[in-house]
């Protein structure tokens, strides 16, 4: 299976590089997910992730206003980027494990395409059963 198999057909908006914690929540209510893209301020900027986790231990914690707060301000960033749409999930999945994320932003040059996420991968191998051969089999 690759990656192209199992990008999420519905991805989050690219919010603006300027956005508050507060747009980044509504983002997230109305895009039925538990994060949100924050776009580059320029060519030579890179992009951002903010998870409702990352607003709960940062200004929710620490009682910081979500209206005022900007979300670059607690968002990871650069995030990790993937654009070979034929490698296998495996590389995905070894990717998110090397880089302790459980999300990997896909783009194709420029365009962004969408997110696979380590419940993506899961999904994907449980319904069509382990892509993997094991080593034992493969040789």
């Amino acid at each position: 299976m690759k990656l192209r198999d199992v990008i999420r057909a519905s991805s989050p908006e690219m919010l603006p590089p300027d956005s508050t914690v507060a747009d980044a929540l509504v983002a997230m209510v109305e895009n039925k997910t538990d994060f949100a893209i924050i776009d580059r301020t320029g060519i030579d900027d890179a992009y951002g992730i903010i998870s409702r986790w990352d607003i709960v231990v940062g200004p929710i914690a620490e009682g910081k206003n979500l209206l005022e707060m900007q979300a670059l301000s607690c968002a990871r960033k650069p995030v990790v980027v993937m654009n070979n749409l034929d490698a296998d999930i495996r590389w995905v999945a070894k990717k998110m494990a090397n880089e302790n994320i459980s999300k990997i932003a896909v783009f194709d040059k420029e365009d962004f395409l969408g997110v696979v996420s380590d419940t993506d991968l899961i999904r994907a191998v449980s319904s069509k059963g382990t892509p993997v051969k094991k080593e034992e089999e493969a040789k």
